[in-house]
């Protein structure tokens, strides 16, 4: 009753930021009628066995996608609707391939809910990482859906939330029928925000099934021709920076200064830098001067070239790492809660990361205690670390490769397990 009534009484506000965003290019404006339950084109669900993923942004849609491949493998002719809430979540979702559909989240006014589970029906709702939305799940249930959240996670912004807004969520909560939650921690913050403890249970990351094959020796150097890179050139790449935070500059800045430093020792770096948000590729440009971008055909990089690309393009970043000798991963020295770490460690190259990886604590520390990942404070400390990693011997980066692929391996197998119990749910 009270979140209804907040409801009502913000969703003047909400409707006028929406049209600004329609008006000014920062809603999509062709499929905006979704975000208000308008699913026409996805009646045909009707009648088919169905299944709801909603991942948020680019993260969940990846965390996802291993989800996605073990429903289709195991109901080849269900209907399975992939929603995202953020515009870069629905690129990213449109290349699932074992996706019948994507659309947008419908916003969570009864009306607009009802409206979009009566389109879809669907046997199962599973939520990636923690979206509690009460009238979405109370028309869920009253459909008869069950309903699971996968990949728990609770950050430490999260957890603040969640404490606040215990009474507004309590409803929500309660019609969830299984958290399978990532570690130990997010099950103790589940029920400290409210969530039924005898319905949660660690289940792992289902990341660790969505890391791809580590790529050849062939495909490696194919793909370092592809980018105009010297076979012989030191690659260093920084992925999923982001735009600077309370005082802290934008990550690129910091990532200029540290190659600047290890230039001085190995001036044949290639530095490759991924910026998190595509929009401000014109912003990390200025912060690299003399980098070409991976959309523009780059010359030779390196020796006698350019010696940084900015890699502006959507899913490619976890193949490129391949290439790498070792790799940063952003919105962890601006305080953003940290980037994937999944993606390097899956290609068999060491990670480092700064301070802030609240968001990524649990394979953060994994990767600490294998020996494939490292904690960095600062600009000095990135640069003498990469440097370091840099100087290793073939054989030393080659024993790193290996455990770094092998972690990834020993941990794999979740999604399958969180469809065994969505199955045990729906008594098959």
């Amino acid at each position: 009753m009270i979140y209804n009534l907040l409801l009502f009484f913000l969703s003047p506000l909400f409707l006028a930021y929406y049209l600004f965003r329609l008006a000014t290019g920062k809603e999509d404006t062709v499929r905006w009628r979704e975000r208000f339950g308008y699913f026409p084109l996805l009646t045909g669900a009707r009648g088919q066995k169905s299944f709801w993923v909603h991942a948020v942004s680019v993260g969940e849609v990846m965390a996802a996608k291993p989800i996605l491949r073990e429903l289709r493998q195991r109901y080849p002719e269900a209907f399975l609707l992939l929603t995202t809430t953020t515009r870069g979540g629905r690129e990213v979702a449109q290349g699932v391939a074992e996706a019948s559909a994507v659309a947008y989240f419908p916003l969570d006014f009864p009306w607009a809910v009802s409206r979009a589970l009566r389109a879809i029906q669907p046997d199962a709702v599973l939520l990636m990482e923690w979206e509690i939305w009460p009238n979405f799940l109370a028309a869920a249930k009253k459909q008869g859906a069950k309903v699971m959240v996968l990949n728990g996670r609770i950050s430490d912004k999260g957890l603040r939330r969640g404490l606040k807004a215990q009474a507004l969520m309590k409803s929500g909560l309660a019609r969830v029928d299984l958290f399978a939650m990532q570690s130990g921690e997010d099950v103790r913050r589940a029920g400290l925000v409210g969530a039924p403890l005898e319905r949660v249970q660690v289940f792992g990351n289902t990341k660790f099934d969505e890391s791809a094959t580590m790529l050849s020796a062939e495909e490696r150097t194919k793909l370092r021709d592809e980018l105009g890179i010297p076979q012989d050139a030191p690659v260093w790449i920084c992925g999923s920076t982001r735009d600077g935070k309370e005082g802290v500059p934008d990550e690129e800045l910091l990532v200029a200064e540290a190659a600047k430093r290890v230039r001085e020792r190995f001036s044949a770096l290639v530095l490759i830098v991924a910026p998190r948000h595509l929009e401000r590729v014109e912003a990390v440009k200025a912060h690299l001067p003399g980098a070409i971008q991976r959309t523009q055909a780059p010359p030779l990089l390196g020796a006698g070239g350019a010696k940084t690309l900015i890699l502006d393009t959507f899913g490619e970043l976890g193949r490129v790492y391949a290439i790498a000798d070792i790799a940063f991963v952003g919105g962890s020295l601006a305080p953003w809660g940290g980037q994937s770490v999944f993606q390097p460690l899956a290609q068999g190259v060491p990670a480092l990361f700064g301070p802030n990886m609240n968001n990524q604590r649990d394979i953060a520390a994994l990767a600490i205690a294998e020996g494939v990942g490292e904690q960095v404070m600062d600009v000095a400390g990135l640069a003498s670390t990469v440097s370091r990693w840099l100087a290793l011997s073939e054989q030393e980066k080659a024993e790193n490769a290996a455990k770094a692929r092998g972690l990834i391996e020993r941990n794999q197998g979740v999604s399958a397990r969180c469809i065994d119990a969505m199955e045990s749910l729906l008594g098959r």
